[in-house]
């Protein structure tokens, strides 16, 4: 029996009827096509039935060659695809070899052999896929450029090279005032692609649109009204923001290494649509399944790396580096490397991420922890060893620190214990040998600790995930544990202690004799006039309006963040804040990532105001806890 893969759309099997026939029918089981299909799919979708009657017609002709014990007197009963290999030829053209199993009957003995079928498939020009036949016994298929199933360059770092060198060679033309400069809409028409700009979004997000076929694309006019526009084929629509804009360069190379890597996926994307009477997407348009997004991740790597190469070329980069080093006689600082990161990027026009990027890349490691970026600026340069994985980092967010926080019970415990603070964008050890303070608060961490990151700081390691990077907990600094001793705490230590525990508790009871039927506001008061602090200083202290001040007062719904901006202006203890939490049925929930911020501010930052607090949560894109004196605040 030949028949379609279960999940494919068609089901093919033998007409009973008509001996060497076959009827197709719809698969009951299919599930809708998926946005992005691999090769190996479409051929089993589509050719099985050719592939059977290919393996039938040279057995029939006693062609095809068989195994040790079999002979021309069995019956080829199945032929399903198995997979395939793919070795890319040109931009559209690609050499194939399908593994089909084989399934003979030999006089009720059921035998399986695997065949390899060679063919090719072309762009424009005929296509043969079914050129030569041969057993296969899983010997390695030597592929010179290999594509995966769904006809994606598999390449390494140095296939980045060899094809960065093989587009300059073949289309780029360089700018003419900067003798170090590609020009990208230059190199998209040597490549035969027109450039169109347009306002592509209103946000401003989306700077670029490959277009291979003709096809209609909602651009927006100046006030922002969608329009529709037909684009002719082979065409890189670029956004409006971009023109006299030095980035353009980097985003017209990215999309044409897409067409110079990724055309022949478009192309069977494109050609699978049109069968299926589909409409042919754009790039940004897919959506993704999670397995489909692999190939995905791989093509944005392959546009962003490649691109980066071709605008700064190893051997003319590597020479300006060189150059500049000597000028400065090797005696390289912080402050030099940051001149050489700016001489680059100027150089070739690309942007300061970029050219620091590359100079990695060509081997200077030194420059890893100079500028680089966090939150909204550029923390103190630092200096990271080389043993330190390129995917490894000292410098992390707080918005990623408080996801850490939640999810990770290791860190929560080790940011509880006090040992380590949140300093300029670093996890460093809380000790005045590497941190900075200034009136209490911490201010950065010290010129050794920016000399000596492995010896205080937690590194943490990037991982890639699909289309976006993320960051996970790292290893910790190895550090050795304190020395356990003999002695006990002394009779001066225990008599402060009984003494804390008895005021606490005196001050607990009293809280409860005073609740009443209103225990949050009965609490608020309590701790005001413990504080000896009133509404008005209140107010000044937490930004609170005194409207808000007095519905707390009268034991009111609150929100949450009221309830946080009290306790913080009040400086109250944490058993007394988690008190306030439950008392105003408010609490912070795990799974919401900006109560994970809520708790790692007041862990990593216990001696914070809630002004401080508040210019930060702005700065992070988040709602401030209040609004400062403004008297109409929803609580």
């Amino acid at each position: 029996m030949i028949r379609y893969m279960e999940k494919g759309p068609v089901i093919t099997v033998p007409d009973p009827l008509r001996p060497g026939n076959f009827v197709s029918y719809p698969n009951p089981d299919w599930q809708g096509m998926p946005e992005i299909i691999s090769f190996t799919d479409f051929l089993r979708w589509n050719y099985s039935a050719d592939y059977g009657r290919y393996i039938r017609e040279k057995y029939s002709e006693r062609e095809l060659p068989l195994p040790y014990g079999l002979s021309y007197e069995a019956l080829v009963i199945n032929v399903t695809i198995e997979g395939g290999f793919y070795d890319r030829t040109g931009i559209s053209d690609f050499i194939m070899h399908i593994i089909c199993d084989v399934c003979f009957d030999c006089g009720g003995c059921i035998v399986h052999q695997r065949y390899r079928i060679s063919g090719y498939f072309r762009g424009s020009g005929s296509s043969l896929f079914m050129e030569d036949v041969d057993i296969y016994n899983g010997e390695r298929i030597r592929c010179h450029a290999p594509l995966d199933e769904f006809l994606v360059p598999v390449m390494s770092r140095k296939n980045y090279d060899q094809t960065a060198r093989e587009m300059i060679d073949r289309y780029c033309p360089r700018k003419a005032a900067y003798s170090c400069r590609i020009d990208g809409r230059s190199l998209a028409c040597a490549m035969g692609y027109d450039v169109i700009f347009k306002r592509l979004s209103l946000n401003g997000r989306i700077k670029s649109k490959l277009i291979f076929d003709s096809k209609d694309v909602t651009v927006y006019d100046d006030s922002g009204i969608p329009v529709s526009l037909t684009v002719p084929s082979n065409t890189i629509l670029a956004d409006v923001s971009l023109l006299d804009d030095e980035r353009v360069n980097n985003v017209l190379i990215h999309e044409c290494v897409h067409i110079y890597l990724h055309h022949i996926f478009y192309y069977v994307q494109s050609l699978y649509r049109r069968e299926a009477s589909r409409e042919i997407p754009e790039f940004l348009d897919y959506f993704y399944s999670e397995k489909q997004q692999d190939c995905v991740m791989w093509m944005e790597t392959q546009a962003n790396s490649i691109a980066r190469r071709i605008q700064m070329p190893a051997d003319i980069a590597t020479d300006l580096i060189i150059d500049f080093i000597d000028s400065n006689e090797g005696d390289m600082s912080f402050e030099k490397y940051r001149e050489l990161i700016d001489y680059i990027k100027t150089c070739f026009g690309v942007s300061r991420y970029s050219a620091k990027k590359r100079i990695i890349e060509l081997g200077w490691k030194e420059v890893r922890g100079v500028y680089t970026y966090c939150t909204n600026g550029y923390v103190e340069d630092h200096e990271i060893e080389e043993s330190l994985p390129p995917e490894n980092t000292y410098t992390l967010p707080l918005g990623c620190i408080a996801q850490i926080f939640a999810s990770s019970q290791e860190f929560s415990a080790l940011v509880k214990s006090g040992r380590y603070i949140y300093a300029d964008g670093h996890m460093c050890r809380n000790d005045e040998k590497y941190v900075i303070r200034e009136n209490g608060s911490v201010f950065g961490i010290t010129e050794y600790a920016r000399h000596h990151m492995s010896e205080c700081c937690i590194s943490f390691r990037r991982v890639y995930e699909k289309q976006k990077y993320s960051y996970t907990y790292g290893e910790l600094n190895k550090e050795a544990l304190n020395a356990i001793v003999e002695y006990t705490l002394d009779n001066e230590q225990k008599r402060r202690l009984r003494k804390t525990v008895f005021e606490r508790n005196k001050e607990i009871d009293l809280i409860y004799t005073q609740l009443a039927a209103n225990p949050l506001g009965e609490t608020i008061k309590f701790h005001m006039k413990r504080r000896g602090i009133t509404a008005e200083m209140l107010s000044e202290r937490s930004g609170l309006g005194l409207s808000t001040i007095s519905k707390l007062r009268k034991g009111s719904k609150v929100k949450l963040e009221t309830i946080l901006a009290f306790s913080v202006a009040l400086e109250l203890e944490k058993p007394y804040m988690s008190d306030l939490m439950r008392k105003a049925n408010v609490q912070f929930d795990t799974g919401n990532h900006v109560h994970n911020v809520y708790m790692a501010i007041l862990e990593l930052y216990p001696d914070a105001n809630v002004y401080q607090i508040n210019e930060f949560l702005r700065e992070e894109g988040y709602t401030p806890w209040s609004q400062e004196h403004n008297d109409d605040i929803a609580v």
